[in-house]
């Protein structure tokens, strides 16, 4: 009993290593096709090469052949996402305290960024990167879906960010996670659209919440 018990705690230990390694672990999402593409799914299986290129060809194919020959390197594809990102970041902290002191440095790594601002201060710290999410949550079945990802061909790359704190700076309260959805290519096919489209939340930044009490 206690062998099946130890034999039970390795397996799961070396899942949690697996999935460790397949890049940022969000709370709809995970796994990324920029890290490869050995990411397990949500029930142990391998990432379904197999299925992901039949539909391409089956599905997308036709509509795609005339773009193939210009596929946008996914180096290019991350940088020009985390520049926006990083843009749009320093434009709300300009827009509130008036300088540049928010400007993201030391993209494309894992960067502070700024979500809610009062007075030029962040209220919550943050951080944000790109991922191609390989498996997902659908925000309209609830189920899990595979997010179609091909390397280089078709890369559904996107912009996270996450709370990395808990609580608020300058007031007192709690900060609390924001979600987005995004609108990706799946398998199976999803229940929005004809061709195999569903949403999935992915983080988006932090809110402040202030105490009602203070």
């Amino acid at each position: 009993m206690c062998l099946k018990s130890l034999i039970y705690f390795y397996l799961a230990t070396i899942a949690v290593c697996v999935v460790g390694d397949c890049g940022p672990k969000l709370k709809y999402a995970w796994g990324d096709a920029l890290q490869g593409t050995d990411c397990p799914g949500p029930d142990g299986t391998p990432y379904p090469r197999h299925l992901v290129n039949r539909a391409l060809k089956s599905t997308w194919g036709q509509s795609r052949q005339g773009r193939m020959a210009r596929v946008l390197d996914p180096s290019v594809m991350r940088r020009a996402l985390l520049d926006a990102h990083a843009g749009y970041t320093e434009g709300v902290t300009k827009a509130s305290s008036g300088n540049r002191s928010a400007r993201a440095t030391n993209l494309p790594g894992l960067t502070p960024g700024n979500t809610n601002t009062c007075g030029g201060s962040r209220l919550c710290r943050t951080r944000y990167n790109t991922t191609a999410p390989m498996y997902g949550v659908s925000l309209t079945s609830g189920q899990p879906v595979t997010i179609v990802q091909k390397f280089p061909d078709l890369l559904q790359q996107v912009v996270f960010e996450v709370c990395e704190s808990s609580e608020c700076s300058v007031v007192r309260g709690s900060c609390t996670q924001t979600y987005v959805p995004y609108l990706f290519l799946v398998l199976p096919l999803g229940p929005v659209t004809l061709t195999g489209q569903d949403y999935v939340l992915v983080e988006s930044g932090c809110v402040c919440r202030p105490d009602p009490m203070q």
